[in-house]
């Protein structure tokens, strides 16, 4: 081994096994979640005949997920650890995946393997990518995993493997949405093709096919994000999120959010079309940048969003920060911060908040206004990877 290297390679095994310690840590804990929804969901899936259960729309999830669960479940029967373990030891593998593939965007700066390296160690340290899977049970990190590594690809100038894991982590979570700007800047830019958009339905579609087979409707598999949207009518779940400025009476409820959701949408193609009227070069260093901003933006302003949905953009803004250190090193800092505090607040019922939702949001608002800022700039220096993402 190159003596130069074996001190920073121990003190990596070293935090590795930190990594693994704290997450062992978790595992006997019992959410809320747990108790009302996976493990009703897991024991009926155990009492109608495993896969056979998919055919009942006894989950608000999409049937991806509970491909996974019904796995686990049987695993739960079979072995001696209970299905809650394998449901969080699930979520931990896609921890590691997700660090992975932050590792590899990363790397495309090429610097060497140790920065590398080191944004894969901290994506995998991240208090909210700990607390998510092995402490809470949930599942953001699977989709985050499958939305990262696509982006990665088409960073590679490989856009149908891209596209395609795109398309998985859409079909597991509907929050992938949050880096659709990302792909609609590319398409406008003519950076990436339109015909490889098609691998997205398909993948849905595919997936979807299993749960068919088993009896569910295919209009149901189809239609399931629309159903989720009004299952959720309070502004903001403790998620900071510019709902925490607005206190409307409840027969004002429904007209703010369908409004609120308007206006993200005209926000969002109006951040699309300053980068297109801008002419702002998406590099491989834009992209990335671009990648964290909207990751930002989307659940900033949308209604309905619990704090779990900035899993994405707390991973991305690690990402650009590596790719930006002079500009961003804060960012991602401030969006865990605001991040750990919301999860506080579920996990160990901190009554009151520790913290008030608002200041916690202002934390948001600058990490987005600092990130969305530098995607304006003129780089420092010029990228090491090329320009166009190619069919």
């Amino acid at each position: 081994m190159d003596g130069d290297r074996k001190p920073e390679l121990l003190l990596s095994a070293a935090l590795v096994a930190v990594a693994v310690a704290v997450r062992l840590l978790g595992f006997g804990l019992e959410t809320f979640d747990w108790k009302w929804y996976l493990g009703p969901w897991t024991r009926f899936i155990a009492e109608n005949g495993g896969f056979a259960a998919l055919k009942f729309p006894f989950a608000d999830y999409n049937v991806p997920y509970l491909y996974l669960l019904t796995g686990f479940t049987w695993l739960g029967q079979h072995t001696p650890y209970e299905v809650l373990v394998w449901i969080k030891l699930g979520s931990v593998v896609f921890d590691v995946v997700l660090a992975f593939y932050a590792a590899r965007i990363v790397a495309l700066r090429g610097t060497g393997w140790r920065m590398p390296l080191l944004a894969g160690l901290t994506v995998l340290l991240l208090p909210t990518v700990v607390l998510n899977g092995a402490y809470w049970g949930q599942c953001d990190t699977i989709y985050s995993a499958f939305t990262v590594a696509g982006l990665y690809y088409l960073l590679r100038g490989k856009p149908w493997l891209g596209t395609a894991l795109i398309g998985v982590a859409f079909a597991f979570k509907l929050q992938a949405i949050f880096v659709f700007p990302v792909l609609a800047a590319l398409l406008l830019t003519r950076r990436l093709p339109w015909r490889c958009l098609v691998t997205i339905p398909i993948v849905y579609v595919l997936l979807a096919i299993p749960a068919w087979r088993a009896g569910r409707p295919f209009g149901d598999l189809m239609t399931i994000y629309v159903s989720q949207t009004g299952k959720f009518p309070q502004l903001t779940y403790a998620a900071p999120t510019v709902y925490a400025f607005l206190r409307p009476v409840e027969e004002y409820l429904d007209l703010v959010r369908t409004a609120g959701v308007l206006f993200a949408v005209a926000a969002v193609l109006a951040f699309i079309f300053l980068i297109v009227a801008r002419r702002v070069e998406l590099d491989t260093r834009h992209i990335v940048i671009l990648s964290a901003a909207s990751a930002l933006l989307v659940p900033f302003l949308l209604p309905g969003m619990h704090e779990r949905y900035f899993m994405l953009a707390e991973v991305l803004t690690v990402v650009a920060a590596f790719w930006a250190p002079r500009r961003l090193w804060f960012v991602p800092l401030l969006v865990q911060a605001a991040s750990i505090i919301t999860y506080e607040t579920y996990l160990v019922q901190a009554k009151p908040a520790p913290v008030d939702l608002r200041i916690l949001t202002l934390l948001v608002f600058a990490a987005l206004a600092t990130t969305m800022g530098q995607l304006f700039r003129r780089p420092l220096a010029p990228t090491p990877v090329g320009n166009t993402i190619a069919a």
